[in-house]
């Protein structure tokens, strides 16, 4: 068996030249390989045949034989035909290659995606993700920083990439952050340790945006940093909203890279919100972009409800905007909210 006839489909070929023969005459027609060995067809003899090479990528890999009796125009158009078919085998094999990879890429991707978050006594969490394809590079976490348990860490990153490299680097950033926050002082250091990982150790061209923050879930005091990533939005119980503004280059882009922290304070009923620009950049059959001040008066408007009901509503609001627009990149979101005091404590 040889790589052209793994390729081919050999009834479709043995049919092309069932036909070419009967044109000729019944004259034989053959498929043999670049030594003369026959691999499909009636040979004709070897004193009397012509053949017409068949190419691939200008190299010729077989030919199409005859007697001399039959036209070389009719052997040059069976030559080219089997050209074709090879070329559209190639393009099927290639396909189910890359879905296979898809698949693989999904599944690990599925297993990255936070089956329960943590309890944490006084805070509300949800999250929502939906991948543009059926493997995506967005990636959202919520989880308690070791031996503090009244420190939450909140994650949402994007990979530059698609398919089982940017699935396996997903897996790879959300184990390293875990490791760095629970063994920094903060969320700046956090990113700048696998920041060092990515450019010095890791073998890939492709990049990371982030944004990190550490939660005192006990006093609602957030510290915060980012890579290249979109801000995290406040809603305040009391009206307005704002960024959480901490600017950094993307992850793996350079090793000098310096990652800024800042502080803030949720108070209660507060409700912090993280996304990916799946989010700003859906589009709509008009390619108009969904955009920041949409999501913030979205957010501002739902602040008071449930995290999962903020989570839904701003989820609903993307998807009426874009109609039946295809999808133009993964949609993340992960909504941290502070319990409002009861009512006799804001009274008191």
């Amino acid at each position: 068996m040889t790589s052209l006839d793994e390729s081919l489909d050999l009834a479709a070929v043995a049919e092309l030249l069932s036909m070419a023969s009967t044109i000729a005459d019944g004259e034989a027609v053959a498929l043999v390989d670049h030594e003369g060995r026959l691999l499909a067809g009636r040979a004709p003899s070897i004193h009397t045949r012509r053949t017409r090479p068949i190419t691939r990528n200008g190299a010729p890999i077989a030919a199409i034989a005859g007697t001399n009796v039959v036209p070389r125009a009719l052997l040059e158009l069976v030559a080219r035909s089997l050209e074709l078919l090879l070329v559209d085998a190639e393009a099927r094999t290639a396909r189910a290659r890359i879905a296979q990879e898809l698949a693989i890429g999904h599944r690990i991707q599925l297993s990255l995606v936070p089956q329960r978050f943590p309890q944490v006594p006084g805070w509300d969490l949800a999250a929502a993700y939906e991948p543009a394809l059926e493997v995506g590079g967005d990636l959202y976490d919520a989880f308690l920083v070791r031996g503090q348990p009244d420190l939450l860490g909140l994650l949402v990153a994007d990979v530059t990439g698609k398919g089982i490299p940017a699935a396996l680097l997903m897996a790879d950033v959300r184990a390293l952050l875990h490791a760095a926050t629970d063994s920094s002082p903060g969320p700046a250091e956090a990113l700048t340790r696998v920041n060092r990982i990515l450019v010095h150790e890791r073998a890939t061209a492709l990049m990371v945006t982030a944004v990190l923050l550490v939660v005192d879930t006990t006093t609602g005091m957030v510290r915060y940093s980012g890579a290249g990533h979109e801000p995290a939005l406040v809603a305040r119980a009391s009206g307005g909203i704002e960024p959480f503004e901490a600017c950094g280059f993307i992850l793996g882009l350079s090793g000098a890279s310096e990652f800024l922290e800042q502080e803030a304070q949720l108070l209660p009923g507060d409700a912090l919100v993280l996304y990916t620009d799946g989010i700003t950049d859906a589009r709509n059959r008009d390619r108009s972009f969904y955009g920041e001040q949409r999501l913030r008066e979205i957010v501002l408007g739902a602040c008071g409800q449930s995290a999962q009901a903020i989570v839904r509503t701003i989820t609903d609001d993307v998807h009426a905007f874009q109609g039946d627009a295809d999808p133009f990149d993964d949609l993340t979101l992960l909504v941290a909210e502070r319990a409002r005091l009861p009512r006799s404590r804001r009274q008191s």
